[in-house]
């Protein structure tokens, strides 16, 4: 149980990827881009804003997610729990951001999510979501749910914290690359 709790939660802090595929485009989608440009703000403000709050509700619902499995199910998360929320959030972060690259990288909205639920599948599958994976395995690094799983197992079972740093830089270097992928679209987009 304590293995499935960590794998399924860093697993649905993958699928944060979703919703951050249509982060922007939902907006003209749902024909309110026109309203949100008139209004006097900034642009890279509204990108901050909504980039913020799909953070904080996604990250909330990992945190539902934690406090579940600990305590109904009894999982046992370690003595540094703080590291692993914190640990998770850039998780979510990472998530948010590639959706977000994936849905500029895509033609359609439709696309990216298609794109982003596959690779979210197979970084589960060979991360060691549905079943543990033997690290020896070179597919088995390649995954950040893996890193993630990892790190968590080594926090809550070996009280050891030294690849908290690495992994949290990790996941929001790839959150850079994938933010500046969609900057970088935009403004090409718009003609900045």
């Amino acid at each position: 149980m304590d293995y499935y709790a960590v794998a399924m939660t860093t697993m649905i802090a993958l699928y944060s990827a979703l919703p951050g595929s249509s982060l922007l485009r939902g907006e003209r989608t749902r024909k309110t881009a026109d309203r949100l440009l008139a209004a006097p703000v900034r642009k890279s403000e509204i990108f901050i804003g909504k980039l913020a709050g799909n953070i904080v509700a996604n990250f909330l619902c990992v945190a539902v997610v934690i406090l579940f499995s600990k305590l109904v199910f009894h999982a046992y998360w370690g003595r540094h729990l703080s590291l692993v929320y914190l640990l998770l959030l850039t998780e979510v972060v990472l998530a948010i951001s590639f959706g977000l690259g994936m849905s500029y990288l895509a033609r359609t909205e439709g696309a990216a999510r298609t794109i982003a639920m596959i690779l979210i599948q197979l970084v589960s599958f060979f991360g060691g979501a549905y079943f543990p994976i033997d690290e020896t395995k070179w597919f088995a690094h390649l995954s950040p749910l893996s890193w993630m799983n990892e790190t968590i197992f080594k926090m809550v079972y070996a009280n050891d914290v030294s690849s908290v740093v690495p992994t949290m830089l990790l996941n929001v270097g790839l959150a850079a690359l994938f933010l500046l992928i969609a900057v970088a679209s935009v403004a090409r987009r718009e003609g900045l």
